[in-house]
């Protein structure tokens, strides 16, 4: 485990580096008209933007802390192994960000082990950064925040999010379980978004069946941070492999385990 002032050193790095990238995407933001853009998959798209953030934030990381592994989106796997691993999305919700929809950030978390230990959301057209880990609090814009309280399901927002790799028929179960205990739902098409909003007490709760490290990892940290629960996310050695995500208040959480009958043992991983 890396010490406290080494942690702090790296917080502020993932700030900065949330910044730059920021930068990049408001520049291509106001042009994205003319942007270059590649479809990955149905509904899955990547643009010169995206590129361009992920290069400067890998490009700051690579300089400052080399050691340090890195887990990119765009650029997959690289740097160091001495078990901190940096998981960038330089662009979450890039079909809003194509589309001129405002619901788009950038995500930079940190790994020690499988154990989410930092991060920092950065929402760039709202200008608000979200940032934090367990033992040090979440802020947002330095100002400090907290999970809701509430664990009364009928008095609470859940944000749900889907991708294609989850089949219809799981997605549309898991949102009828949740929506069973009386939640009301929310989905903005940015899980990392939607976490560092949960961890400001804007929605109460959320659910993926499968998220990336690269889109989950900050988000986790910021939530923990900020005084809720996460159900067990990664495995030794699932690194790269993602897993379901679940995260809420300490007390609404084990309704919501129970609910997905979601097991920690047995997750599900789709391909």
């Amino acid at each position: 485990m890396p010490s406290r002032d080494d942690l702090i050193h790296r917080l502020g790095l993932a700030e900065a580096a949330a910044r730059a990238a920021g930068e990049v995407l408001l520049h291509h933001f106001a042009r994205r008209g003319a942007l270059v853009i590649d479809r990955k998959g149905v509904n899955d798209f990547v643009s010169e933007a995206d590129r361009a953030a992920e290069a400067a934030i890998m490009g700051l990381l690579a300089e400052r802390v080399p050691g340090d592994a890195r887990l990119g989106e765009e650029t997959g796997a690289s740097g160091g192994g001495g078990g901190l691993t940096w998981c960038i999305d330089p662009l979450d919700g890039t079909s809003n960000f194509l589309k001129g929809a405002p619901n788009w950030c950038v995500s930079v978390g940190l790994l020690d082990g499988v154990e989410p230990v930092l991060g920092v959301i950065l929402d760039p057209v709202r200008d608000e950064m979200f940032a934090g880990g367990p033992g040090f609090g979440a802020r947002l814009n330095g100002e400090p925040i907290r999970c809701n309280a509430e664990d009364d399901p009928g008095r609470c927002l859940v944000g749900i999010g889907h991708a294609k790799r989850v089949p219809v028929q799981r997605f549309a179960e898991d949102t009828r379980a949740l929506l069973d205990t009386g939640l009301a739902f929310r989905q903005v098409g940015a899980g990392a978004l939607m976490l560092a909003y949960l961890s400001a007490g804007r929605i109460d709760a959320y659910f993926e069946r499968h998220m990336w490290p690269w889109d989950a990892v900050a988000g986790l940290a910021l939530v923990r941070a900020a005084g809720g629960e996460v159900a067990p996310y990664l495995s030794a050695g699932a690194v790269a492999d993602g897993g379901p995500v679940l995260a809420a208040n300490e007390g609404l959480l084990p309704a919501l385990r129970s609910a997905l009958a979601l097991s920690p043992r047995n997750p599900e991983r789709p391909e």
